[in-house]
């Protein structure tokens, strides 16, 4: 799984995001296109790298001329929609400034359409976002993750006047963020650079170990003396979700049930999500004969697999917990043998050789069709397919 890694230690910022996308390798013609592709050629946009502090970093300074009007969310939804963009990058956009909208609304007390972005609308806003989006969509990035969010301290000041920072609409996009003051006395997470974040992270609290691949420094506008005032982003890999995940191992151990609705209730059990059900032959305290019921199965479906456990088994209590589930990729596939076409299971083992196996129920069906022995069958397709 591919990742991406804000690491926000001298916080966020659209110049920024823009600077780190570069940095990574995103042609920068991408972003230069971008005026003319929302019919804005108004606007002109400068990439350089810079120093900030000892670490070079590429700094995106978007030049545009002054504006006296104000834009509301239909307005900037309209320009982003006549624009020459994939329609990955205009819904990413879009959701990115109805965030803004909802966050401004919301400290104003009044709609998100009627707001005028007098912060954020301006033509480098809309910039910063839609080539966030456009420079996201570009690296495939399967999944976003973000450090604790330094967000500075002291007063900014702003249309309505000074306040504290966080400003109010970046603390209400940043709700369910980890956050830290400092480290230093300015605001260091402008509400772009928040609502950036409000979507495209899906997890704030999230930690995942990952394997680097590439690093990214965007450079902000002020170089503070204690800290590099740059962006860090990281692309990584991480083990695909389908080959390692946290199941849930549920168990109990039953002596007093007729053994013939074990069969039924690993049945119920399979058909209702459990990834395994099985029993385990015991000896319990006093000599009792018994068997542990073991089911593996999703978080998700923890109720529902309770629920059959104890509606049709005599046990009165379980065990649960969580384990860690490792398996290879495997695929059904369809392959022409001697008894026609059958499913197969194609299985990628660690060094990408592949390992293929009989469907048991395939082979069974042709032995039965033709009375041949199950093993015969088997063995012979075995042999044809790998």
């Amino acid at each position: 799984m591919k990742i991406l890694y804000f690491d926000c230690f001298s916080g966020i910022s659209g110049d920024m995001l823009l600077g780190a996308f570069i940095d990574l390798g995103i042609d920068k013609n991408i972003l230069l296109s971008l005026p003319k592709k929302l019919k804005l050629e108004q606007v002109k946009l400068e990439i350089n790298k810079v120093n900030k502090k000892g670490i070079s970093a590429t700094n995106v300074d978007i030049i545009f001329p002054h504006e006296h009007l104000h834009r509301h969310l239909p307005d900037i939804e309209k320009i982003i929609d006549n624009g020459e963009l994939s329609d990955e990058v205009k819904q990413l956009s879009k959701n990115i400034f109805k965030k803004l909208a909802e966050a401004e609304a919301n400290i104003h007390g009044t709609t998100p359409d009627k707001i005028h972005f007098h912060e954020v609308g301006a033509l480098d806003a809309i910039f910063d976002i839609v080539g966030t989006a456009t420079c996201f969509i570009e690296l495939g990035i399967d999944k976003a993750y973000v450090s604790k969010i330094s967000v500075g301290g002291g007063m900014v000041k702003m249309a309505h006047g000074l306040y504290p920072v966080p400003a109010p609409a970046t603390s209400f996009l940043l709700k369910g963020f980890p956050i830290s003051f400092g480290p230093v006395e300015k605001e260091l997470v402008t509400p772009t650079g928040a609502a950036v974040l409000s979507v495209i992270i899906k997890e704030p609290l999230a930690k995942i170990p990952f394997t680097l691949v590439k690093t990214g420094f965007g450079a902000g506008t002020y170089t503070h003396e204690e800290v590099p005032n740059v962006l860090r982003i990281n692309i990584g890999e991480t083990i695909d979700d389908e080959e390692a995940e946290k199941d849930l191992m549920i168990e109990t151990n039953i002596d007093d049930m007729n053994h013939q609705f074990f069969p039924i209730i690993l049945d119920k059990l399979l058909k209702a999500g459990a990834s395994d059900a099985y029993l385990t032959p015991i000896l319990m305290k006093k000599g009792r004969p018994a068997h542990t019921l073991s089911v593996l199965c999703k978080k998700k479906d923890k109720t529902k697999i309770l629920n059959l456990i104890y509606m049709d088994t005599t046990t009165i209590g379980v065990r649960s917990y969580f384990v860690d589930k490792n398996h290879l990729k495997r695929n059904l596939i369809k392959m022409n043998t001697a008894f026609g076409e059958l499913q197969v299971k194609e299985i990628i083992l660690p060094d990408n050789s592949i390992k293929r196996m009989p469907e048991f129920d395939d082979c069974l069906r042709i032995a039965n069709e033709k009375e041949l022995s199950v093993k015969f069958v088997y063995d012979k397709v075995l042999s044809e397919i790998n």
